[in-house]
């Protein structure tokens, strides 16, 4: 609630009777305690917010051999610090006028609340590994890594008040005297007076400062459990391999496993603060792969094929074939390891061998053959994009003929066939306005061909501009 302020009953009275007489020459001058023109008080000061929180400290790591003795780790985060409440905004400052003057006047604003700083988080858990050999030995380990807890977050400070108006609205008298002549020739002076009502607006409140942010806790840190082992053994469950490599000296990869668990706090010494979940090693694999060559192709053209082997969580194993010699191979298991056989053999060049041998026909007859002159054929899946586009009649002053798209999909296996190396695509059946495939017509047509061997592909674009017969 604000507090007001009031006048004595006979200032009231003044004010009330007040009358200013304007005279020519004469100017009443702002009163002193008038920032400007506009305003009467001073504005009062924002508060300062207040300063975050500090987080906390995380726990440290921890590598831990348990071989029966009592241990005792406290590895738990500390607390985050409490943010700083923002200070209050000061209020504005309101000097009693003592006249109302001759314009409209604002109020001085009240200063805003700091905001309150944010509160610090907790410190995390720190992680662990147990390395053990017998579970009883587990059980006198005690663990404490538990979070800290967040900080509080800092208050907003409240907004300062602003200054209140005396009086909402006055009238003020002025008078002037203005020389009149009379009907015989002589002079008088005439009083003239006039009424003008001004306004004073109340000032504002300061806003209030926001609070600050509220932070989590702390979180457990994560429990490994490894057994039979001093060390997490090294894995190496990712290379890239040859053909010559893996045909004459196989490779190996390797790779721990790993289980999720719950169960740990009845493992552990009783009280210990740890999450109930945790990680187990399981085994460390080793997995031999080799490379058996069938095709008919030459090896030695193809030994520096790569493969890029990578083992899985459950001993399985991917092979991606990389490069530009291009394999067909299968992947199967033999014995603790896997046999890579090679079936057929290509290079990247022999699926860009095609090239265009005629544009001929009209209308709904108009064909496009295409050969391909590599060495496998047969071998290769092909699937075309074409994209027809007319010649507009008139060219630009620049550019030359520019041309308009017709027609852009994916073509249908019905639109096309093939005959040993030979494709033949129909190019008249595709849906499009018949005027666009008329005899003397200019043409761009663009067939995009995606060649494919085994998880292999590259595409070869083939063009034609011209006039259709």
């Amino acid at each position: 609630m604000k507090t007001r302020r009031f006048f004595s009953f006979c200032a009231l009275l003044l004010f009330s009777a007040l009358t200013i007489i304007y005279f020519p020459g004469d100017r009443l001058d702002a009163a002193p305690w008038f920032r400007s023109s506009n305003y009467w008080g001073s504005d009062g000061q924002d508060g300062r917010s207040g300063r975050d929180g500090r987080d906390g400290i995380d726990g440290v790591n921890q590598v831990i051999y348990a071989e029966g003795a009592p241990l005792n780790f406290d590895l738990s985060g500390s607390d985050g610090r409490d943010g700083d409440d923002g200070e209050y905004g000061e209020s504005a400052i309101c000097p009693i006028y003592w006249d109302r003057p001759e314009r409209n006047i604002n109020g001085a604003d009240g200063g805003d609340g700091g905001h309150g700083g944010d509160a610090g988080r907790g410190g995390n858990g720190g992680n662990v590994t147990i390395f053990y050999q017998q579970p009883q030995d587990l059980r006198s380990v005690f663990i404490n890594n538990s979070g800290g807890l967040a900080g509080e977050s800092g208050r907003g400070g409240y907004g300062g008040e602003g200054c209140d108006c005396y009086h909402n609205s006055w009238r003020i008298k002025t008078c002037e005297w203005e020389e009149k002549t009379r009907a015989d020739g002589t002079t008088y002076q005439e009083e003239k007076c006039k009424r003008k009502t001004y306004y004073c607006r109340d000032g504002s409140d300061g806003r209030d400062g926001r609070d600050g942010q509220i932070a989590d806790d702390g979180r457990f840190g994560q429990v490994t459990l490894v057994q039979n082992y001093t060390d997490i053994p090294r894995e190496n469950p990712v290379k890239r391999a040859s053909v010559a490599q893996l045909e004459n000296t196989g490779v190996t990869l390797s790779k721990n496993i790993w289980r999720s668990q719950s169960g740990l706090l009845s493992k552990l010494a009783g009280g210990s603060r740890v999450p109930n979940n945790y990680k187990e090693h399981v085994e460390f694999v080793e997995v031999p792969v080799s490379l058996v060559w069938q095709a008919a192709q030459p090896k030695a053209n193809f030994n520096d094929a790569e493969f890029e082997l990578r083992l899985g969580d459950r001993r399985d194993l991917s092979a991606k074939q990389t490069g530009d010699l291009w394999l067909d191979y299968d992947v199967m298991r033999q014995g603790e390891g896997y046999k890579v056989t090679v079936k057929r053999a290509i290079a990247k060049s022999d699926a860009t061998q095609l090239i265009r041998q005629s544009v001929n026909g009209e209308g709904r007859d108009l064909k496009m053959t295409l050969v391909d002159l590599g060495q496998y054929p047969d071998w290769i899946n092909t699937d075309f994009r074409v994209i027809y586009r007319t010649r507009n009649p008139n060219p630009e002053f620049r550019e030359g003929y520019t041309y308009t798209s017709r027609y852009e999909a994916d073509l249908d296996p019905a639109y096309f066939e093939k005959n040993g190396e030979e494709f033949l695509l129909h190019l008249g059946d595709l849906p499009m306005n018949f005027k666009y495939l008329q005899s003397g017509t200019g043409v761009e047509i663009e067939v995009k061909a995606t060649r494919s061997f085994a998880d292999n592909s590259t595409t070869q674009i083939i063009s034609w501009i011209g006039v259709l017969p």
